[in-house]
C-alpha cells in the first residue's frame, strides 16, 4: 500500500483517502459509535443529531487522508515541505529559545499530526524530538512510524522513566520536545473539556515549572488542496503559586480551554476515535419516565443506589428525567414495532428516528443530553433507553419487561421476584424480593418529618400507630364497597383495644365510591389521627410519612409496588385482599406475589375478616416476620458496571 501511494500523485491518493474514509465510516461501526459518543458529549447542546452525524462523516474522511499523508512523508519532504505545508509564528520559537532552557510543543492529536512532526524538524537550527508511546501490540506499524518520523528529522523518545531523562537532556541543549496533551489514561489529570472533565497528561507542565522551559502551543490545520498550515503560539505563561498539585491542573486547564476554542471551530481535526471522556470524573445518568409514578420511582430509586455507587469512586454525579410525550395515541405501539427491528438491523439504531415518534419540544429536550447511564422502568421507556445507549454508548438498567426487546439488549436488569426472569448470558440480572423503591432509614425519617409539618397534630404522639395504605382497582381487581367497610371495622377494633392511632391514605386510583366509605366509616372516629383522601388532597408525604411513623402497616394487595414499599421500610406489614381472600391458587400475579412472600415469612396475609386477630397474633408477639433488605443485591448488581 505504502508503495503504491508513494508512486501516485499526491491529489490521487489524498482522493483515495477520502474514498477510504467514506467506506471506514460505513464499515467501522465499532468506531463510528466512539466518535458520534464523543460528539455528542461535546456538541449536544448545539448541534442535533444528523449534524453530528454529518461531523463523524467528516471525521472519518479527514482521519484517512492524514493516515495516506503518513504514508506519504517520504515523498513529502523529498518534493519540498513548503508545497505542503505553510508556517506561521516561527517568530515564537525562536524567541523562546532565547533563554536557553529548550522549547516544548505543547501538542493534541489533532490534524495531520506525523506531518506536523516533518515540520518540525525543519523549523529549528537545533535538534527535534518526538515523545511517543511504545506500540508494543503493533511492532511493525511501531517500527514504520518511528523510521518516518526519523526521516523527518525528529528524534524518538520513548514515554517513560528513561525517556524523561532524554527529554531533561534535550531541554538542556536548547533542543525542542513535542508532547501531546491528551489521552492522559487513568493516571492523567482531569481538567474541564468541553463542559466535561477529561484526562490529560501532565508531563509537559511538570517539566516546564521545574525547569523553566518554554511551552509553545502548535496546531496544524487543513486547508483543503492538499495543502495544510502549522501555526506555532507565543509560550504559555505559566502560573506559580508554589503549591505544585493545584499549579499543574490550573495550567493544563488554561492550556486545554485553548485548544478546545481551536476545536470547536475545526472539530473534524481532532482524533476522536478513542474514549475521550473514559476518565472522566462526571457521570450524567438519565431517567425516562413513561408518565407512571410506580415506574419512576423505581427508576429513581435505582438512580440512588448508582449514585453511591459513582460517589465512592468519586464521581460527580448529575441527574436528569426525562419525561415521554408522544405525538399520539399510535405511536407508542408503533415505536414498539420500530425498536424490536432496531435490535437487529444497525442503521436504524439513529437517535434522531425519535423524533418521528416524540413531540418536537420533547425530542429536542432529549437530545440536550449525552448520557453515561441511561434507566427505565416498563416497556415505553425501555425502547428510548435502548436508542439512547446505542448511540451515546451508555450503560443501560432496565426495570420489569422492556417489552419487544430482548432483556439482552440491556447491561442491567433489573427483575424482581415476581417477574420470573431466567438467567441471562449477556446482562448481568438483580433480582431483588420487591420492586425497587426510594424507602430507607434516611428516606422515612425525611417524609415523616414532613408529613408531621403538614400536620402538626401528629407531633409527639407516643401512642401505637398503624398504618393504613388503600390502593384502587387495577387489571382484574375490583374493590367492593362491603369488604372496606368490614375491614375498617376490624381496624377500629384492633385501635380501640391497643389503644392505637390510624393514619390512613389513599391512593389515586381509589374509586369515588370506596373514598365515600372511607371519609364515612373515620369521620367521627376518635382514634383516627389522619385520612388522607388522595384524590381530593395531593400530599407528596403521605405514603412514606405514614411508613416512617407506623408501627405496624395494612396494605392492600393489589398493588406490588406499595407493598414493596412497606415491606422496604421495615415495619410489620399486613396484606389484605380486595377478592375476599386468597386461595390457594393465586389468580393473578398479585397474588401470587404476596402469597410467595407470606410463604417466605416477610409478611402476613389475610382476609378482611380476619384482620383484627392477625393484628392481634404480631402485636401479642405469636408471630414474627422476617426484614427484608434488597439493598445489598441492587448494590452488587449495579457495581458490574460502575
Amino acid at each position: 500500500m505504502t508503495f503504491i501511494f508513494m508512486l501516485l500523485p499526491m491529489g490521487l491518493s489524498l482522493w483515495i483517502g477520502r474514498c477510504l474514509g467514506w467506506l471506514g465510516y460505513h464499515l467501522l461501526p465499532k468506531k463510528r459509535k466512539v466518535v458520534y459518543a464523543n460528539l455528542k458529549t461535546v456538541f449536544a447542546a448545539q448541534r442535533s443529531p444528523s449534524e453530528i452525524t454529518l461531523l463523524t462523516r467528516g471525521i472519518f474522511v479527514n482521519f484517512f487522508q492524514s493516515i495516506v499523508e503518513l504514508l506519504c512523508l517520504p515523498k513529502i519532504k523529498r518534493l519540498g515541505i513548503s508545497k505542503f505545508v505553510d508556517i506561521e509564528g516561527k517568530e515564537h520559537v525562536d524567541q523562546a529559545l532565547v533563554p536557553g532552557k529548550g522549547v516544548i510543543f505543547l501538542a493534541i492529536h489533532s490534524g495531520s499530526w506525523e506531518l506536523a512532526s516533518v515540520v518540525g524538524g525543519i523549523i529549528t537550527k537545533g535538534s527535534y524530538h518526538v515523545l511517543v508511546n511504545d506500540q508494543s501490540k503493533m511492532p511493525e506499524l511501531d517500527k514504520m512510524l518511528n523510521e518516518y518520523r526519523a526521516i523527518a528529522g525528529a528524534h524518538v523518545i520513548f514515554a517513560g522513566a528513561a525517556g524523561t531523562k532524554d527529554i531533561i537532556k534535550a531541554l538542556r541543549d536548547n533542543d525542542i520536545v513535542s508532547i501531546v496533551l491528551d489521552q492522559g489514561g487513568k493516571d492523567g489529570e482531569p481538567v474541564p473539556f468541553f463542559g466535561k472533565t477529561a484526562s490529560m497528561s501532565s508531563g509537559a507542565i511538570r517539566l516546564g515549572l521545574k525547569y523553566g522551559c518554554a511551552l509553545c502551543p502548535v496546531w496544524i490545520e487543513r486547508q483543503g488542496n492538499g495543502k495544510h498550515v502549522l501555526k506555532v503560539y507565543p509560550a504559555v505563561t505559566l502560573t506559580k503559586t508554589g503549591d505544585l498539585e493545584k499549579d499543574i491542573k490550573v495550567n493544563i486547564s488554561k492550556i486545554i480551554k485553548y485548544f478546545e476554542s481551536l476545536l470547536r471551530e475545526h472539530p473534524v481535526e481532532y482524533m476522536w476515535f478513542y474514549k475521550v471522556f473514559k476518565y472522566s470524573t462526571q457521570k450524567r445518568v438519565i431517567i425516562i419516565d413513561d408518565g407512571r409514578t410506580g415506574h419512576l420511582r423505581q427508576s429513581q430509586a435505582l438512580a440512588v443506589h448508582l449514585r453511591r455507587l459513582l460517589e465512592k469512586k468519586e464521581k460527580i454525579v448529575d441527574e436528569n428525567i426525562f419525561t415521554l410525550e408522544w405525538r399520539g395515541p399510535w405511536a407508542p405501539g408503533l415505536f414498539s414495532f420500530y425498536v424490536f427491528w432496531a435490535q437487529y438491523l444497525d442503521f436504524l439504531k439513529r437517535e434522531d428516528c425519535l423524533k418521528y415518534f416524540l413531540t418536537e419540544s420533547s425530542y429536542k429536550d432529549l437530545m440536550k443530553y449525552k448520557a453515561d447511564y441511561v434507566i427505565s422502568c416498563g416497556s415505553q421507556g425501555a425502547g428510548i433507553n435502548f436508542i439512547l445507549s446505542q448511540n451515546h454508548l451508555a450503560k443501560s438498567i432496565s426495570i420489569l419487561t422492556p417489552g419487544l426487546l430482548s432483556k439482552e439488549r440491556f447491561d442491567v436488569v433489573v427483575s424482581p421476584e415476581h417477574d420470573k426472569t431466567k438467567i441471562l448470558k449477556k446482562t448481568r440480572l438483580i433480582v431483588p424480593k420487591v420492586s425497587p423503591n426510594l424507602i430507607n432509614t434516611a428516606y422515612l425519617k425525611a417524609q415523616g418529618e414532613g408529613l408531621v409539618k403538614c400536620f402538626s397534630h401528629l407531633k409527639g404522639g407516643v401512642r401505637t400507630k398503624f398504618g393504613v395504605l388503600i390502593g384502587g382497582d387495577t387489571k382484574g381487581v375490583v374493590f367492593n364497597e362491603n369488604q372496606i367497610r368490614e375491614l375498617l371495622g376490624q381496624i377500629k377494633e384492633a385501635a380501640l383495644h391497643y389503644n392505637a392511632d390510624i393514619l390512613l391514605t389513599t391512593s389515586r386510583r381509589t374509586p369515588t365510591g370506596i373514598e365515600q366509605v372511607i371519609a364515612k366509616e373515620l369521620k367521627n372516629f376518635e382514634r383516627c389521627s389522619l385520612c388522607i383522601i388522595a384524590n381530593q388532597r395531593n400530599v407528596p408525604e403521605a405514603v412514606g410519612g405514614i411508613l416512617g411513623l407506623s408501627d405496624l402497616v395494612i396494605v392492600s394487595g393489589e398493588s406490588i409496588s406499595m407493598v414493596s414499599e412497606a415491606l422496604s421500610s421495615g415495619k410489620r406489614t399486613i396484606v389484605f385482599t380486595p377478592h375476599g381472600k386468597y386461595g390457594e391458587k393465586p389468580r393473578d400475579k398479585y397474588e401470587d406475589f404476596v402469597l410467595k412472600l407470606n410463604d417466605q415469612g416477610y409478611l402476613m396475609i389475610t382476609s378482611v375478616y380476619d384482620l383484627k386477630a392477625k393484628i392481634a397474633q404480631l402485636l401479642g408477639g405469636k408471630m414474627t416476620l422476617k426484614s427484608l433488605d434488597d439493598q445489598g443485591t441492587i448494590q452488587n448488581g449495579l457495581g458490574a458496571i460502575v
